[in-house]
């Protein structure tokens, strides 16, 4: 990327972050066909690289009051888009991870009849030991299995580590044998 490029783009975001709505136009413009750049080199697919650009982008906007103004905004911003693309790889090597069985999934049809029951039996003691803990936990625990955090960076780590606590001692308390 040309050095004058580069900086027209930072200061445009800079201003948008400094409240000049009007700097919204340039920031996207110059910053749109980078951030599409990157996320295709990190995955490859154009469909799923231009998914992941709109996402990274929409962070970017919506996450423009963080900009530190003394760094560069187009780093930060490649930074977003990089991370955007991780998340993506990562879900899509856990979705290939769940089918690499060939496709045996926790149905009663594909389980023996002993395995089905022990399936049904964890889910009921699952549900037994997550209806024992509080609404707030509940929700950290399901942020954290569907990848969608309910706070930002440390706050949510840490929400995340107090439910993971307390589920363990929840569960420690209602199925001692286990």
């Amino acid at each position: 990327m040309d050095a004058k490029v580069r900086e027209a783009i930072d200061a445009a975001l800079v201003r948008l972050a400094d409240g000049d709505r009007s700097a919204f136009d340039p920031a996207f413009n110059g910053l749109w066909p980078v951030v599409l750049a990157l996320s295709t080199r990190l995955l490859g697919s154009k469909d799923e690289a231009e998914d992941a650009a709109q996402e990274a982008m929409y962070k970017v906007f919506a996450r423009i009051d963080e900009l530190d103004v003394d760094r560069s905004g187009v780093s930060w911003a490649l930074g977003i888009a990089a991370w955007e693309c991780r998340a993506r790889r990562t879900s899509r090597l856990r979705r290939r991870e769940d089918h690499a069985d060939g496709g045996r999934e926790l149905a009663s049809e594909a389980l023996s009849p002993e395995e089905d029951f022990m399936a049904r039996e964890l889910v009921v003691l699952a549900e037994k030991v997550l209806g024992a803990l509080s609404t707030a936990d509940q929700e950290a625990l399901r942020a954290t299995f569907e990848e969608r955090p309910v706070a930002k960076g440390a706050t949510f780590r840490k929400r995340r580590e107090r439910a993971l606590f307390r589920l363990r001692n929840a569960w420690r308390k209602l199925y001692e044998a286990f």
